[in-house]
């Protein structure tokens, strides 16, 4: 386990924010995807989004990537790694790696008082553990499972359209005083890396956040944002994450997820 240790105050709003504009309806004959979501809809359920902080230059990280790799697939799991660039410097510059996602999980380690290293879990804004720690986050799980949701998000179409992504979802429940969060994934790349602490090994990634935005302006009911598609990313290898999330607790109260 890698630590780097940082002293700050957390700041207000706690993420960086970037506003969308609001999405039109596509011409079907212009919409190269169209996606509709058949993920996560049990409103009784709470849903778990799994933020792991992670690099590909810290050689403890690889069991932590293939831990959060193994709940991709899970029902009512959500797994997002986040690269951060402090290792870069080490001699192996992540692919992956944004010093927002560094900062992210400094508001984080403020937050919930502890220390800023890599692999480091945090579990729907409130809790964290090292990241390949299975027993412990298993545990968790369970105690996520057993409340009863706040709130309630719900992707019902994605569309791509001349480079944006056009998302309609729907929101109910007690969203007060929330930000709305909207991550675009690379669902699995592999990389030789070549030098640093891993130098010689191929590492295998998983739901790698390549995009995230911070709003803190939507409605309960029906929404419609449009974001900047990334470049370079596989139609068949690519997932929407949309997360409500407290903006003084930081706690994750709704959630929803669809491959496009």
């Amino acid at each position: 386990m890698k630590k780097l240790v940082y002293g700050m105050t957390l700041s207000v709003p706690a993420f960086l924010l970037w506003f969308c504009t609001s999405s039109t309806t596509a011409k079907a004959n212009n919409t190269k995807k169209d996606a509709t979501s058949s993920a996560i809809k049990d409103d009784h359920k709470n849903i778990a989004v799994l933020e792991l902080f992670t690099s590909q230059g810290c050689s403890s990280c690889p069991p932590a990537d293939k831990l959060i790799g193994s709940y991709s697939s899970q029902e009512h799991v959500i797994p997002l790694s986040f690269h951060v660039d402090y290792w870069d410097r080490l001699g192996w510059k992540d692919p992956f790696s944004s010093k927002d996602y560094s900062d992210r999980q400094r508001i984080y380690a403020s937050a919930l008082k502890s220390d800023v290293y890599t692999p480091q879990l945090v579990i729907n804004g409130t809790v964290e553990m090292i990241g390949s720690d299975a027993n412990k986050l298993t545990v968790a799980l369970k105690s996520i499972f057993a409340e009863t949701p706040d709130a309630s998000l719900s992707i019902r179409k994605v569309e791509e359209h001349y480079g944006k992504i056009n998302i309609s979802f729907d929101v109910s429940g007690q969203i007060n005083n929330a930000l709305l969060n909207i991550a675009v994934l690379e669902n699995k790349t592999t990389t030789p890396v070549k030098a640093g602490e891993n130098g010689g090994a191929i590492l295998t990634d998983y739901n790698i956040v390549r995009d995230f935005k911070t709003i803190d302006q939507f409605n309960e009911g029906e929404n419609n944002l449009s974001i900047d598609l990334p470049v370079s990313l596989d139609q068949k290898n690519r997932t929407l994450v949309v997360f409500i999330q407290q903006s003084h607790s930081h706690k994750i109260i709704a959630a929803d997820k669809i491959e496009f």
